[in-house]
């Protein structure tokens, strides 16, 4: 298992918009294969800064089956027109915590 970090800021003025539209969004990706859950964050001091923490069975499994898939563009759909900016988005081992296998 992996985790997806991705930290997502909404235009100005945009952040009810880029929420609802993620919410909306968490019932696409559920959808795609080897999808093993998320949970979606939303800044206290930050409202327009949001982090989404997916967890995937791999990389490929995101980057290949999902992002090259038939459902990312619906997902998108949902939240991107909200977006002020580029996502950062990156992939994390899990070493130590409730999550890892050791």
């Amino acid at each position: 298992m992996i985790i997806e970090m991705a930290i997502l800021e909404a235009k100005p003025g945009e952040a009810a918009g880029m929420r609802e539209g993620l919410a909306r969004a968490h019932s696409v990706i559920s959808r795609s294969p080897n999808y093993l859950g998320s949970s979606f964050h939303e800044s206290i001091e930050r409202p327009d800064r949001f982090i989404l923490y997916i967890k995937w069975a791999s990389v490929t499994d995101h980057t290949e089956g999902f992002r090259k898939g038939p459902l990312f563009p619906e997902w998108r759909s949902h939240w991107a027109q909200y977006l002020g900016g580029t996502p950062d988005v990156l992939h994390y081992d899990v070493f130590a915590g409730d999550e890892s296998s050791s």
